[in-house]
């Protein structure tokens, strides 16, 4: 070597000596400044020089000459054997792979502004000391029993056996199945048997499986409107024509899907319903509506989707039997969730397939892309069924929500009087309201975000025709009665220019 290599080591770093040099040494060879043929400073002198033991430095020697860097010959120096010629220089750009995804795929990705994949707050980029997130669908995770979770996940796991740690049902756990078939018959009047329920990884699982085997290159899949953007993402993934079908105050217009189809008739179609409480505008689908859908679908030989996404937590009135038990048709299908329940991060959630074919297919696209559900979850979750900790944290939740619920809806009136219109607060976990105002949902959601406080536009989930007013959906459920309070008064003084 004919001139200086100035080489630094990290004393109190983790990383070992050894590897600290070697990886400088690397460096400095693959980069140039030790060319093919230079000799690298006697073990001697570097040890001398770093302030480090010789074996560190033979140790980093012989890790250059394992990798084929240098060539080390008894009795003599050590020389740099790498030709750099040989490899594409580091700093240099990677040449392109071309990798040019399907259309279905590359739609979801054009959202460089806003992946999927990234949570709201991250999208919003929001301050996360004392946000207030009036987020729909998120449970009070402080109010959630864990003592009687983690005493129940014990249990579950001092039983575990080849069974429940080995390749589980793909329909899932008998035990899981036998108490949500139990719930179902309680509290939606569906008489389900647990053979024609699967569990599955959360209920936007059930509806990929679904969209899979009953979807296909343009066949129709009918879709509230307004509804979450991310089922028509899911539907259209399919290749499926998907149809928006407005909603009115007694939920979806069956009368005017005909029309909304444009006079096609694509084979298989698919109906998805919030018929409990529709999402986002809260509204019941009438009993005239239900029985109309159900003839519509037999018709036309199509299936109905029933999302009961929040139907356990209802405040006024009384509680309406589910669509899928109401005549009993093999047709509807039910899909459920414990997501905002008991906490999204459980990843249960099931379908009711009374079709046993329809099963049949299910089941198979399950099996070969995951199998199945993680048991351990599934029998703790069956354990906290049949102890009464979940009848008891219902009970628990519908008190505190309706609390909650009730601070938002008196907040709102006081702060806004007639200048407000509330639409779904009878239940649920969040409302949506229209304001009277010259500003625009975008202004006042970015003016509230500059104070702490997030909000979301209706407008992202209507299709056909934008709110004329500005509206927003509210979500309550994990705010204290104090950062609603708060929440509200931003709004209230954003919106009056104060």
């Amino acid at each position: 070597m004919t001139h200086e290599l100035l080489l630094t080591l990290e004393y109190e770093s983790a990383v070992p000596l050894f590897r600290q040099l070697y990886e400088r040494l690397r460096h400095a060879i693959i980069h140039g400044l030790l060319k093919e043929g230079e000799a690298l400073p006697p073990s001697r002198t570097l040890c001398a020089a770093l302030g480090i033991s010789r074996t560190v430095v033979l140790e980093a020697y012989g890790q250059l000459q394992a990798e084929g860097f240098v060539d080390a010959r008894r009795g003599s120096r050590t020389y740099v054997t790498y030709k750099r010629d040989q490899v594409r220089h580091e700093s240099e750009p990677l040449t392109p792979m071309g990798l040019e995804c399907n259309e279905r795929v590359a739609s979801l990705l054009a959202q460089d502004d806003a992946p999927l994949w990234i949570g709201e707050n991250r999208k919003k980029k929001a301050p996360q000391l004392g946000v207030i997130d009036f987020k729909h669908g998120v449970p009070a995770y402080d109010a959630f029993p864990i003592k009687t979770w983690s005493r129940c996940l014990v249990a579950a796991s001092g039983s575990a056996g080849p069974d429940m740690l080995g390749y589980a049902p793909a329909e899932g756990s008998p035990a899981l199945r036998a108490e949500i078939a139990r719930m179902l018959r309680h509290s939606r009047s569906l008489h389900a048997e647990p053979e024609q329920i699967v569990v599955t990884t959360g209920a936007t699982q059930a509806l990929d499986i679904l969209s899979r085997v009953l979807l296909g290159p343009g066949a129709q899949v009918f879709l509230e409107d307004p509804s979450h953007p991310v089922l028509r993402k899911l539907f259209a993934f399919a290749m499926a024509d998907v149809v928006s079908v407005p909603v009115d105050r007694g939920g979806l217009r069956v009368d005017r899907m005909d029309a909304y189809a444009g006079g096609k008739d694509a084979g298989t179609k698919l109906v998805y319903v919030t018929p409990s409480h529709q999402f986002p505008l809260g509204v019941t689908m009438s009993l005239e509506r239900r029985l109309q859908l159900l003839d519509w679908a037999n018709r036309h030989g199509a299936f109905i989707v029933e999302d009961d996404y929040d139907s356990e937590f209802l405040y006024e009135g009384h509680k309406l039997s589910s669509l899928a038990g109401l005549l009993h048709s093999r047709n509807v299908i039910y899909v459920g969730s414990f997501s905002k329940i008991l906490y999204p991060a459980l990843r249960i959630g099931y379908a009711v397939l009374q079709d046993d074919k329809l099963k049949s297919a299910f089941l198979a696209v399950k099996w070969i892309s995951d199998r199945l559900t993680p048991t351990l979850e599934q029998e703790t979750l069956a354990l906290f069924m049949q102890s009464g900790g979940y009848a008891r944290h219902i009970k628990a939740m519908n008190a505190l929500y309706a609390e909650r619920r009730a601070c938002l809806v008196e907040c709102l009136r006081a702060s806004f009087g007639s200048r407000i219109v509330l639409h779904g607060s009878e239940a649920g976990l969040h409302l949506t309201v229209e304001l009277e105002s010259d500003m625009s949902e975008r202004d006042i959601a970015r003016l509230a975000l500059a104070e702490g406080v997030i909000v979301y536009p209706a407008a992202d989930y209507f299709m056909l025709e934008n709110p004329v007013k500005p509206s927003f959906i509210l979500g309550y459920a994990a705010l204290t009665p104090y950062q609603i309070r708060k929440g509200v008064a931003v709004l209230h003084r954003i919106v009056n220019g104060r």
